[in-house]
């Protein structure tokens, strides 16, 4: 990232895809979940999901109780299979207060870097939740798995205090675990629609990460669109003259 730009001037290529809901009363306590999923992966987006759940099925997995409930598969989502995520994440829709997913597109990664995409992601995501509940009364905590801190924006800022960053916390805690399930369904969901427009990349298969048929197909077909041009082996074939696919 340039001195002539900052994050801030990527926010508009970002797409958010939100679900507010205010059928919950204003004193009701808020824990707002926050994680991340393809910040590792060569080709498209990073995604970021905040989620905020009813209070009684929010909390850490060792204090609260979800057996008999909607959630109680729920835990770090790299450890569920494919079929348990997707059905995971459909309750989760339904069932969480308000939640927002925003994709970081790949050129914003390449012009800002894979870190600072993170840390804008999950402003924005956190912010769109924030905003859609002013008129609680408690403040909000912020919840965010890993230990990547985003500074919030002058507008938010009184709640940057209330940010609390959990290492491998989709496995500590209900709304972090949910917010991990959005992001993945929807990131994996998003590869499966590219790999119709580039068949012969698998997209389906790697999901953008860099498995050998990925690399393999990246320096036989060529890099696409959507690789991101800042990651290796990208970075090496355009320095050495590749054209795109």
């Amino acid at each position: 990232m340039t001195a002539a730009h900052t994050a801030d001037d990527f926010t508009h290529l970002c797409s958010q895809h939100s679900t507010i809901k205010h059928d919950f009363t204003s004193d009701t306590p808020l824990i707002i979940g926050v994680d991340e999923v393809g910040r590792g992966s060569l080709f498209g987006q990073m995604t970021v999901a905040a989620v905020i759940l009813p209070a009684d099925i929010s909390g850490e997995f060792d204090k609260i109780n979800l057996t008999n409930t909607a959630l109680s598969p729920l835990n770090d989502s790299k450890k569920l299979s494919p079929k348990k995520r997707d059905l995971l994440f459909d309750v989760i829709s339904q069932i969480s207060l308000s939640h927002v997913i925003v994709d970081v597109p790949a050129s914003v990664i390449d012009a800002i870097n894979i870190y600072q995409a993170t840390l804008l992601g999950m402003r924005l995501a956190i912010e769109r939740l924030l905003a859609a509940h002013t008129t609680t009364q408690t403040a909000p905590q912020i919840l965010i798995d890993g230990n990547a801190t985003p500074i919030l924006s002058a507008n938010f800022y009184a709640h940057q205090p209330h940010i609390r960053t959990i290492i491998k916390g989709d496995g500590v805690h209900s709304s972090i675990a949910a917010a991990s399930i959005l992001a993945k369904v929807h990131r994996d969901r998003s590869m499966i629609e590219f790999a119709k427009q580039y068949p012969k990349y698998h997209l389906d298969k790697h999901k953008g990460y860099a498995s050998a048929a990925h690399t393999h197909a990246i320096k036989t077909l060529g890099i696409l669109p959507e690789h991101r041009k800042t990651f290796s082996p990208m970075k090496d074939m355009l320095a050495q003259g590749e054209l795109f696919s």
